[in-house]
Formats: structure tokens, sequence, C-alpha cells
């Protein structure tokens, strides 16, 4: 057997060349035909809803007829909010003079004015029953808080979500603006179609009760999925079934599972389960994803290479900032209404990855022990996200620490393994410039050692370097880069044919030109060529939705790159001609 595998081997690298054998093997991890996790679309703008109006003043004090009362000193106590030189400004035109009942009710509106001019609508001042010694007249303030949080028209989700969320900006003191940034933030939750909230008195003076209609998407997918955006040595033709309930328990939790399968992948399986364990977003994440891959090109098919890898993911992501209408510099240059939001997230990862040739354990990659490596790695991650109506930015920063931990491993001699250092940047900018709007996207992967497969980074494929077939390259080092411009075709053809789509259920119908660039390098190992390919091309994107009982969305997207450098391939295929196309039937 062992000189089988020699021969055959051999003569497979004589005949293609070794460009030819590398590209014969796939990421392990299958992740290289995924569309990127920062966003690509600009936000649409969120259903509307009921601004919150203020509750209802607090009553007038009662005036004395003929009062008149020399005043020396104010003295406002119960105040949270405002300093002591804030307040002074607003009493100081009532100092040192003599003041009528009506005079202190003016004050006292003042202060009150104070508090809700600044969104604090159920706060304010009172004048307690007292009696002026020495020039000295005492105001209290209240602050006011959310004391409930009535919630109708709910279906899936439970009242406390809504409830504890609210909550959270209800004071004391309670700030309407707050309330209003906590309302748009739950606007834009996809799961949500209509949120109105109305802020009403309570019982006693200073308490104000939010009442909340909501209406709500069914939290239930499922979508039918082909694509060609997977290696031709395992079978580029790809189904994937994806069912996805985004409300298990109630509670936001989100659970995704996915099965695909091509003529060399079975199967493909996929499982994410998201919890939030705070009323402030901080989500728990686990998954697992196993792929089988046979390698079916020739003249490899011959060797019988088989691989299996296992991915075992654990994920904890917190929002750590999250400021509305200012973001810094950006204001000047965007329209307002614009926000920031920061994210931290931590990341557990074991990965492993066996492989066999003609029946037995064979290592074919540096690094690994009797066809099998593993790696073990934390990964922390910083996230800024800019979005407004005109532009999304989004920036991406994640180490990954490569550990001896859980069987994972372990070289001499410089050789890839487990204990590694590796750091990816991602950036992307979606802008609207006049009717059109232009896509930029470049990652950055660099490491410090020799990577095993399972950590290096794909180049070539329809979301790296389109036009070429997925994993043209895998290399230690890389940056990729692309711009591509979408120019919707359904205002134009409305406007030069008379012809509105739109009325037919068509989301959207694009337009897309590109260009896409990558660099590959090994480190501190030979890397083979090619070390960079681009290309230009077209595309063309369409979504429709037909509304029914249960909605149907079909969804179609094809890419057609030409080549800037030639690249040798065992066989001609979609990806090979530079073409790349997805189908997604979704109901919803």
């Amino acid at each position: 057997m062992h000189w089988l595998f020699v021969r055959a081997l051999f003569t497979a690298i004589a005949i293609m060349g070794p460009v030819a054998v590398e590209a014969a093997f796939v990421d392990p991890t299958g992740r290289s035909g995924e569309a990127p996790t920062l966003p690509q679309e600009l936000p649409q703008t969120p259903p509307p809803g009921t601004l919150l109006p203020p509750v209802t003043p607090a009553p007038k004090g009662e005036f004395i007829p003929g009062l008149r009362v020399f005043i020396r000193e104010i003295k406002v106590t119960g105040s949270t909010v405002f300093s002591p030189e804030e307040l002074a400004k607003v009493t100081a035109p009532y100092l040192n003079r003599e003041l009528t009942s009506e005079d202190l009710e003016a004050l006292r509106v003042a202060l009150t004015l104070l508090y809700v001019n600044n969104g604090y609508v159920n706060s304010g001042a009172i004048l307690p029953d007292q009696t002026v010694t020495g020039g000295v007249v005492s105001y209290q303030i209240i602050e006011g808080s959310l004391t409930g949080v009535e919630v109708r028209g709910n279906r899936w989700f439970r009242p406390s979500y809504f409830q504890k969320r609210f909550s959270l900006d209800g004071g004391p003191p309670l700030n309407l603006n707050l309330l209003q940034q906590r309302l748009q933030l739950l606007l834009e939750d996809s799961r949500i179609q209509r949120l109105n909230a109305e802020l009403r008195p309570g019982v006693a003076r200073g308490e104000g009760i939010l009442d909340v209609r909501v209406e709500e998407h069914r939290p239930y997918r499922l979508s039918f999925e082909y694509n060609n955006y997977q290696s031709p040595s395992v079978g580029e033709h790809r189904g994937i079934v994806v069912l996805e309930h985004q409300n298990v328990t109630g509670n936001g939790d989100v659970f995704t599972g996915q099965y695909g399968r091509s003529r060399g992948l079975d199967p493909l399986l996929d499982f994410k389960y998201s919890f939030p364990v705070t009323a402030r977003d901080t989500t728990l994440s686990y998954q697992y994803r196993k792929n089988t891959f046979s390698v079916i090109e020739q003249p490899f098919e011959e060797l019988n290479i088989d691989s299996k890898s296992d991915i075992y993911t654990l994920s904890v992501r917190h929002p750590v900032y999250r400021i509305f209408d200012d973001c810094s510099v950006l204001r000047k240059y965007d329209d307002p209404g614009g926000r920031c939001d920061i994210f931290l997230e931590l990341t557990g990862e074991r990965l492993s990855h066996k492989t066999t040739l003609l029946g037995e354990k064979r290592s074919l990659e540096p690094g690994a022990k009797n066809g099998r490596s593993a790696v073990a790695a934390l990964r922390p991650a910083l996230e800024w996200v800019y979005k407004s109506q005109n532009q999304v930015i989004a920036a991406r920063s994640r180490f990954s620490f490569g550990i001896d931990a859980l069987d994972a491993t372990v070289n001499a001699n410089n050789l890839p393994d487990s204990k590694f250092f590796a750091w990816l940047g991602q950036f992307q900018w979606v802008r609207r410039l006049g009717f059109l709007y232009v896509l930029f996207r470049t990652d950055v992967q660099l490491a410090n050692d020799p990577l095993l497969s399972l950590e290096q980074i794909s180049v070539g494929g329809r979301y790296s370097v389109r036009g070429y077939r997925e994993n043209t390259m895998l290399r230690d080092r890389a940056l990729i880069t692309s711009i591509e411009a979408r120019l919707p075709l359904l205002p134009l053809m409305r406007n030069a044919l008379g012809i509105d789509l739109a009325n037919y259920g068509f989301d959207y119908l694009e337009f897309a030109p590109f260009f896409d660039f990558g660099r590959g390098w090994n480190r501190e190992q030979q890397t083979p060529p090619p070390q960079d390919i681009s290309s230009v091309g077209v595309g063309l994107r369409w979504a429709v939705t037909i509304p029914a009982l249960v909605s149907v969305r079909p969804q179609f997207e094809v890419y057609w790159g030409h080549r800037l450098r030639k690249v040798f391939n065992p066989r001609d295929s979609l990806q090979d001609n530079g073409v790349h196309l997805q189908f997604i039937l979704g109901f919803f």
C-alpha cells in the first residue's frame, strides 16, 4: 500500500505540478465560502415608532395674595443631575430682592423646565410648605422614575424582554432621550416589525408608566441555498438547508442549524445557539461545525484523500459603548442621526483536522502528526461600527493566541502547531454616492509563526478574489482588498421605461462592477506561486418578496471575474471560468 501511495503522489506532482497539488486541498474549516461578518448593507429606515410624549406636568402651587418676602438665599435639595453651579444660574435672578407668590411659582417652573428641557420629563421642583426665616427659601427636586412597563401585542417575545431593557433607562431620574434611544435600538431588531411606546403618569408624583405596543415578525425561517462557493476539488456545487428560530424561549435567544452537501462534501453540519445573558445584550454563543471532505478531482480522486474537521466555539460578546447623533469628527461629514457602537468579544475555540490517503492516516501538510492536527486558541476581538442612512463604517481587530491545551498539536523544529500568535484586521465601508453605493473591504492577517492549515487564510473565491477558484491560496499571511459599486436598476427602469418592478415584489435589482486583489505569503516557509492574484468583473443581484401566509423570498446573485493574473487549474469548472453564483429560496 505504501509504495502505491508514493508512486501515485509523485505521478500527480509530475503531471500537474506543485501549484495544482496545492489546489487539490481545501480550507479544512469550510469557512472560505461564507459571507463576511461585518455589515455589508446600508441600514434600512426602521418602521415608525411613536415618539414618547412628556407626562402631565406637576400642578401649579397655590398663590397667597399679597405675599411679599425678601429672599437672600435659595436652597435646592434632591438634585442628582445638575451641579450647584447650574442650579445657581436659574436661581440667581431671584436673589436679594422681594418676591411675591407669583415669583416663587415662576422660580419653581424655571427649575422644573431645567429638567424637562434636558429630557427629564417627569422630574421637577416643588415648593414645600415652610416658614421663610432669615430670607432663606427651600425648593425640593423630585426626580422621576419609570415604575412600570406594560407590554401588549407580543406573541413570541416574553414581556420581560422589553421590561428589562426599558428599565435600564428608567432612572431615577428618568430621561426621555435615553428611552427614545432604547426604542430605536429595539426597532433595529429584525424580529420586531413595529414598536410604539407612550409614557403616562403613575399614581404618585414623579412616577411614570410606559405602555408598549409591539408587532413581531415570525421568528422561524427556512431556506434552501445553492451556490458554487466551495473548492472544485471537493465539488463546487453545494446545497445547504438552513433552519433558524430567532426567539426560541422568548428571551431573544437564536438557534441556527445548517446541513449541506456536495459531491465531495457529506455532510456539512453547523449548529449555533446564542443567548442574551443581560438586558444590555451581552450574548453568549456556542457553535459546533463539522466538515467531511473527499477530493474528487482527477488525478487526485484515485488517491482517496478524505479529511474531517470538527470545530467547537464558545464566545461572549458585549456592547461596551453605544451613542446616538454624535460620533466625533464623522458627524461633520455625514447626515445627522448616525451612531457608534463598540463591541468586545472573547472566543475560545478548538479545531481538529484528520486526513487519510488510500484509507491510511497520512499527513499532507507540515506540522500534522499521523494525519491529525489540532488547534486550541483564545481570540479576543474589538469591533467598531458607525451607521447612518448614508454610510456604514466597520472595523474589527482580532488577536489569536494559540495554546497547548485540549490535546492540541505541539511540534519542535519550528514546524506549524497550536502555539502561535496571529492578528486579523478587517475594515469595511459602505457609502451612498448619489443614486448608487460603493462597498470597500479589506482583510489583513499577520502571524509570527508558520500556521497549520486550520489557521491559514484563504485567498481566491467569492468573498476574497472573484474570478479564481475557492482556496486558490492558503497562506499564513495575506492581504485581501475589494471595491464594488452597486447600481440600483429599479429606479432606472421606472424612470426610463415606466416599469416599476417594486409593484411586483422586487426588493432590489442591482448591477455590480468590482475589482479584487489578494496577496498571500508564508512565514518562514517557501511560498509557492502565485503570491498575488487580482481580477475585475461584473455582477447582478436581485431579490423578490412574495407575500403570502408564509412569505417566500427568492434571492439570486451571479458574478463574473476576469483574471488579471493567470493561474493554472487542474480542470475547468464554473469558478475556473470566473463565474460565482448563488440562489436562495427563503420562507419566513
